[in-house]
């Protein structure tokens, strides 16, 4: 009879146990409920980071293209936009970042910042150079130059004169 007793007394326990952990992670759930990022949005975020960051590889190296990328590679990609989007959801809520979410100026100058950090903290180490800074910086001037050194040469036309200027042709009808 004393240990049917304190069997039973061990099953009341049991249960009561799982009746207050259960309930008390309801309630937990319920307070976390506007803090909880869903799932689309976690991986819609973390898989433009990982193309953002294929297509900045490409960019610093062109014989890149077309490459499949290494399986180690991509985990170190996928731990660095895991890196920014954890810092994003410790610092902004579900409702400020949704809210935000469409201002492409923020959302570059978010990631930028949290990327930043996230490559100092050695997520990127060996994928993209230490000096990446100065690569995007001269990056962007030769962009410019290119622009700026256009010049114009006055003895060949350009192919929307040469359009410009031909005569029209007659039109043969065959019947």
């Amino acid at each position: 009879m004393n240990n049917k007793f304190i069997t039973m007394c061990f099953i009341l326990f049991a249960v009561f146990t799982v009746t207050v952990f259960a309930f008390s992670l309801q309630i937990h759930a319920a307070e976390k409920k506007d803090e909880i990022y869903p799932n689309f949005l976690l991986h819609n975020a973390t898989a433009a980071c990982m193309r953002g960051i294929a297509q900045l590889m490409i960019q610093l190296n062109p014989q890149l293209r077309n490459q499949y990328i290494p399986p180690a590679i991509q985990q170190q990609i996928l731990g660095h936009c895991s890196c920014i989007v954890d810092k994003i959801r410790v610092d902004y809520g579900l409702e400020e970042y949704t809210k935000k979410m469409n201002d492409y100026l923020w959302i570059k100058k978010i990631w930028g910042d949290y990327g930043v950090q996230c490559m100092k903290a050695g997520y990127l180490a060996g994928v993209i150079p230490d000096d990446l800074p100065e690569k995007l910086e001269k990056i962007q001037t030769d962009n410019k130059t290119k622009e700026d050194t256009k010049v114009e040469d006055n003895k060949t036309k350009s192919k929307k004169e040469e359009i410009l200027i031909k005569e029209p042709e007659p039109a043969i009808f065959q019947g």
